[in-house]
């Protein structure tokens, strides 16, 4: 089957470039001897010199020319298409060769060539062939004209903008075809599909590798658009189109999943969101620290790929985004990050804010994920990241009580054991919980004044009974924290510049009337 498909890539362009060949060779010919006293009078009298000897030495030289300028066209784009292979894929080599546009051209070259050559050696004084020379003479001219152009072609072709945007749209037009195409074909379309991601893949890793920050932004936005363009057709393919091929056992991006995992993959219509996916995993692990705009790309990326699966309804999307933003989390806990921690929240909190009045499971899911990460990152003495979690959480309360989200109560009572241990072992240490952090009781204190300011003062009651026995002196800790704020922007510059511990004047008069509530 590889011997079969091998000898099909070199037979194709060699039978297209025979054949045409051929075509002008003979019909030129054909003409020269159907209207030779015609053409005779018109090019010897005023095109051609009567001298047949300068004629044909000319002529004889124009192969030599022709071979010249094919081998400058070879040599010159072989080395940019080489270096630009380097920096980027060696893929690229593979879309140069495929590009319509490039086969074209050279075409034009290989033609002149034989055809000059045919001419050569059949060429005689009895029927000289005016009008083949004359044809010949037009493709050598083209030959010339078009040197220029197509270095201008051949550069413009190899900015990544451009050759990502013809992988992009080469996506689209699959996918358009998978709608209607035959099953026999979708082992190909597949593949076709794998080897487009994995291209983007290597020249986003690459890109990050040689620090080229604005490429790899844009593989990001390039996978984005092909993953969501992809869901939100994917209702209308086959089922079949589905199934698992097979050879996912030899792709570096599920080639460690178990059958479990695999099975999961097919059943719920993931298997090339995962591996865009996985893709966008790798990339934010390796930009995390030192180039946080790429990995910040990656989450907003992510995120517009769960926004467009809520448009489609799909929920195997849905919940595979999730997992990969508690990925995320773990990743930024594992190396003791907390400034992507800290970024990936505000994401996973609009994903909450998206599916707010659309999924109530998944919202609490959101909710316990941020709790068990936040806790998670305390554990590891990587306090900010739980204190982050609180006030994240706090925006999303918030919505929940003016949207009046249903099970309001539960997400409250959930929020409000943020800072809490995980495992309770006793009922009776529920009473005896650990010492808050300060940034998760400001976040809860400054939901009371939220609640006070809604006259919803039972709520605001509950958050006191959460708090009513810490110490007095964290109490004055807050409240003195919280009153020498002043600047809602923060003094340094961060991804979000809100000042965590800011309320404004109604919110402070509001807490004066929580406050009260602490008797010591």
């Amino acid at each position: 089957m590889l011997s079969k498909i091998k000898t099909i890539i070199w037979l194709k362009p060699l039978s297209f470039l025979t054949a045409i060949s051929l075509i002008v060779f003979i019909v030129n010919r054909i003409i020269d001897a159907t209207y030779y006293t015609q053409i005779q009078f018109i090019f010897s009298k005023y095109i051609y010199p009567n001298d047949i000897n300068f004629l044909f030495g000319a002529f004889t030289n124009m192969g030599e020319v022709v071979t010249a300028l094919l081998g400058i066209e070879i040599t010159a784009v072989a080395i940019i298409v080489q270096l630009s292979a380097n920096k980027y894929s060696s893929k690229i080599m593979e879309l140069f060769i495929a590009d319509r546009v490039n086969f074209y051209v050279f075409s034009i070259y290989v033609v002149t060539g034989v055809n000059t050559m045919m001419l050569v050696f059949t060429s005689g004084n009895v029927l000289i062939p005016y009008f083949s020379i004359f044809i010949n003479n037009i493709f050598l001219i083209l030959s010339l004209i078009i040197v220029i152009p197509h270095f201008a072609y051949v550069f413009n072709f190899l900015r990544p903008e451009n050759f990502l945007q013809i992988i992009e749209d080469d996506a689209k037009k699959m996918f358009r075809k998978i709608r209607i195409e035959n099953e026999l074909k979708f082992i190909s379309y597949k593949k076709q599909l794998a080897y487009n991601i994995d291209f983007i893949g290597d020249v986003a890793l690459n890109s990050v590798h040689n620090s080229d920050r604005a490429i790899a932004l844009l593989c990001i936005v390039t996978l984005k658009n092909i993953s969501n363009n992809y869901i939100s057709q994917k209702k209308l393919f086959p089922e079949n189109w589905h199934k698992l091929s097979g050879d996912e056992n030899v792709d570096p991006d599920f080639a460690n999943y178990s059958s479990f995992v695999l099975k999961k993959i097919e059943e719920n219509k993931v298997l090339f969101e995962r591996k865009v996916l996985r893709l966008f995993e790798i990339v934010f692990n390796l930009t995390k620290t030192n180039q946080r705009d790429i990995s910040s790309g990656i989450l907003m990326n992510t995120r517009k790929i769960f926004e467009q699966a809520v448009n489609s309804d799909d929920y195997g999307v849905q919940w595979t985004v999730i997992k990969y933003f508690n990925s995320y989390l773990r990743i930024s806990i594992s190396s003791k990050d907390p400034r992507s921690a800290f970024n990936t929240m505000e994401h996973y909190r609009i994903i909450g804010e998206i599916v707010m009045e659309k999924n109530n499971n998944m919202l609490f899911s959101i909710f316990k994920n941020f709790k068990y990460y936040g806790q998670e990152a305390n554990k590891n003495n990587i306090l900010f990241i739980l204190e982050t979690a609180a006030y994240d959480l706090y925006l999303l309360i918030k919505l929940l009580h003016e949207k009046k989200i249903q099970n309001f109560d539960e997400f409250l009572e959930l929020y409000l054991t943020l800072d809490e241990p995980i495992d309770f072992v006793e009922k009776s240490k529920f009473d005896k919980r650990e010492m808050s952090l300060l940034g998760v009781r400001i976040a809860q204190v400054k939901l009371a004044a939220y609640f006070i300011i809604k006259n919803e003062k039972q709520l605001a009651q509950r958050i006191y009974e959460d708090m009513k026995n810490e110490p007095k002196d964290r109490i004055e800790k807050i409240k003195k924290l919280i009153s020498d704020t002043t600047e809602e922007e923060f003094w340094e510059i961060t991804p979000r510049g809100i000042n965590f511990y800011y309320l404004n004047d109604i919110e402070k008069q509001a807490l004066k009337e929580f406050f009260i509530l602490f008797t010591y």
